[in-house]
Order: structure tokens, then C-alpha cells, then sequence
């Protein structure tokens, strides 16, 4: 059986060297895991990291847990990602690194990002957690930076529920995280309690918390109780489904630019314009990949229409990914940190619409009728 499983992480390594031609492949509990293993394998402690303003909320416990200082970063309103010319507004606070996100698996300039940060010596993390498949340049998303994340997670491109991956081309890096992930605990029913618990308290918590500021005061405590959730490593047997998943990465791509294709049709998409009055896309740049489909409602009418949508039995739609400026004053209260109104303002018009293999034909002419039918009502 041991056999068996170690032969799955291998086979999932090769995938994943297939895909983006990395030379180190580090298979992590979670993709948070890699993060903060590289920040700390380059000695980083109080550094600035620069990290998106509008990105998964691990992102900015990870940089916490490795002692760092993180500092938001606003982003372009066509493609909700982190450009040169806002990272450059920091050059003055002396960042380490930069953790850019390819969002929704819109592909981000990471090619300026990275010539950019050589310039300064600034350490690049490619984040291509919601991206895997993606490409920029024609350079696979998972192979630029100093190194470079992928996540296998409930919910993601590639859903094995549980873990990530981070990749490398600099072996001593490698090396230093391998033996720093070695000490962390394993993934266990420890873990999976907190996790259940956490999602079931961060998901109330992002609705309310700006009808209801004083809630913030509860994420000090909560990162307290819930940090252990940002670092482990999972069992050789954890991994058994990736290979298969990894795999059918093609077909799987395929089916959700297929949907894709078919919301674009339903809603119109091609025919919006930044004068329509309900919707907005996000620009889709080539090599795209998407994770979830993303769609810009007007702020008044965004939680009304999700909703609604949850109303009729669309529990899959989301408002992810939510600003990161009011979790992180309060868990760095210290820092300074910049206003981000581009961010902000996606954070109160995104949603985000089912893409994953249990969606069909049928299900996006649903749920775009369905959100035709509230717009109508208007």
C-alpha cells in the first residue's frame, strides 16, 4: 500500500513538471504551506511582502505565520490583478517579495512583475492557485517567479479537496523548504475539525463584517485559535486521486471554457459594455483559464441578486474574493496599510458562477435565466 501511494505522488510531481517544466516540485498540505516555507527558506522576518488586496485571506495569514509584514496592493479594474504600476507605488516601503495572484484564472502581467522585481531585487511568488492550466506569453501559469504555487483544494481547477504544490527551479531553495515542511504536522481529523469549523465561521463573518465593523475585533482571536490551518503536510495516500485529476486537466479545461462560452452567450457579455447599467465582465486576457466565471454586478444590487440565486437553489454562486483590508488592520494593526479602492470596489461587485464538471448546458441556461428574470424585475 505504501508503495501505491508513494507512486502517486510521483506520478503527480511528473504531471505537474509536464505542465510547467519546473525542475522542483514540492508537494505541500495546502498551497498557504509553500508560501510560508519560501518566505522563510530566504531568512525574510518584519520584511514588507507585497500581496493583492482582493486575494484568499491564506495569503495574508501566511505571511503573518512567517513573521513577515504584509502590505495590500490594489489592482487593475479590468482583470481584478495586482500591475507593475501599482506595485511600484511600494518601491519606498523596501518589500521582500511580491505574491502576485493570476485571479479567477485571468492571467496577470507576471512577466513585467517579475522583470520588475529583478530590477529591485524583489523576490517574485507566482500564485497560481485559481489559474492551473492558465498561460501567459504562452508560458504556462505555475512557471514564472522564484517560485510558484498551485493548489488542489475544495473548490479549485483540480479538486482533490486537500493540498497544493510549490515549484521551483533553485534547488537550494527546494531543499530549505523540504526540510523546514518536514517538521509540520501532518493533515489529520485535528485539522479537518478546524477546517469545518473555520469555514463555517469566516463565510458569516466576510457577509456581515461591514454592516457590523466590531466583528473585526473577533479575527485576532480567531487567527489565534484557527492559524494551525495555514501550515501541514499531508500523507503519501492523501494524494491518491491527483494523478487521475492532473490527468484530465485537458478535458476538464475544455468543459469550463465551454460554459464559459455559453454564460458569455446567455448574458450577453459581448454585447456589455462599462455604460451597462447591471453587469460588467472582467477583461479575459489570452491564455485564460478559468476557475470560477466572473461577472461585475452594480454594488446595490450584488448581494440581492446573489440572493436570489440562493433563493432558487444556486448555492454555488460566491462574492469571492472580499478586500482583505479590514482582516488585515486588524491582525497587523501596526502597519500603515494603503487604501485600495479598486479592490474594494470589486470586492462589492464580484460573483462568481459554478464552472466545475457538475455543471452542464442546462444548469448555466438556469441560472442565467434566472438572473435575467431578477434584472427584469428591477
Amino acid at each position: 500500500m505504501q508503495n501505491i501511494a508513494q507512486r502517486t505522488v510521483r506520478q503527480s510531481v511528473h504531471h505537474l513538471h509536464q505542465f510547467t517544466h519546473r525542475q522542483q516540485i514540492i508537494l505541500t498540505g495546502r498551497a498557504a504551506a509553500g508560501l510560508w516555507s519560501a518566505l522563510r527558506a530566504w531568512g525574510f522576518r518584519n520584511r514588507v511582502i507585497l500581496i493583492p488586496a482582493n486575494t484568499c485571506y491564506i495569503v495574508l495569514w501566511a505571511v503573518l505565520k512567517s513573521g513577515n509584514v504584509p502590505m495590500l496592493v490594489d489592482v487593475d479594474p479590468l482583470t481584478a490583478n495586482v500591475t507593475v504600476e501599482e506595485l511600484a507605488k511600494h518601491l519606498t516601503t523596501n518589500p521582500a517579495a511580491v505574491i502576485p495572484c493570476h485571479m479567477y484564472g485571468l492571467p496577470a502581467p507576471i512577466e513585467s512583475i517579475c522583470q520588475w522585481a529583478q530590477r529591485h531585487n524583489i523576490k517574485v511568488i507566482e500564485d497560481a492557485a485559481l489559474a492551473l492550466g492558465a498561460a501567459v506569453n504562452g508560458k504556462p501559469a505555475g512557471s514564472w517567479g522564484d517560485a510558484s504555487l498551485f493548489s488542489f483544494g475544495l473548490g479549485k481547477i483540480a479538486d482533490n479537496q486537500v493540498g497544493g504544490a510549490l515549484l521551483t527551479d533553485d534547488p537550494l531553495l527546494a531543499q530549505e523548504i523540504r526540510r523546514l515542511l518536514a517538521a509540520a504536522p501532518i493533515w489529520d481529523d485535528r485539522l479537518r475539525a478546524l477546517t469545518n469549523q473555520w469555514n463555517g465561521l469566516y463565510w458569516p463573518l466576510h457577509l456581515y463584517e461591514a454592516q457590523n465593523p466590531d466583528l473585526l475585533n473577533l479575527y485576532p482571536q480567531l487567527f489565534a485559535l484557527y492559524g494551525d490551518l495555514t501550515v501541514y503536510q499531508l500523507a503519501d495516500d492523501d494524494w491518491a486521486d491527483l494523478p487521475t485529476l492532473l490527468r484530465q486537466l485537458p478535458q476538464n479545461l475544455d468543459h469550463r471554457g465551454h460554459l464559459a462560452a455559453l454564460y458569455d452567450l446567455h448574458l450577453g457579455i459581448n454585447h456589455l459594455t462599462e455604460d451597462s447599467p447591471f453587469l460588467k465582465p472582467l477583461s479575459r486576457p489570452a491564455g485564460s483559464s478559468l476557475w470560477r466565471y466572473p461577472l461585475l454586478v452594480k454594488p446595490e444590487l450584488r448581494d440581492d441578486l446573489l440572493a436570489y440565486l440562493w433563493e432558487h437553489g444556486i448555492h454555488d454562486a460566491t462574492r469571492w474574493y472580499p478586500p482583505l483590508h479590514p482582516m488585515t488592520i486588524t491582525l497587523a494593526p501596526h502597519v500603515n496599510q494603503p487604501v485600495t479602492p479598486t479592490a474594494n470596489l470589486l470586492g462589492a461587485s464580484i460573483i462568481n458562477l459554478p464552472l466545475d464538471e457538475h455543471v452542464d448546458q442546462a444548469d448555466v441556461e438556469h441560472i442565467t435565466s434566472l438572473i435575467h428574470e431578477f434584472l427584469n424585475a428591477l
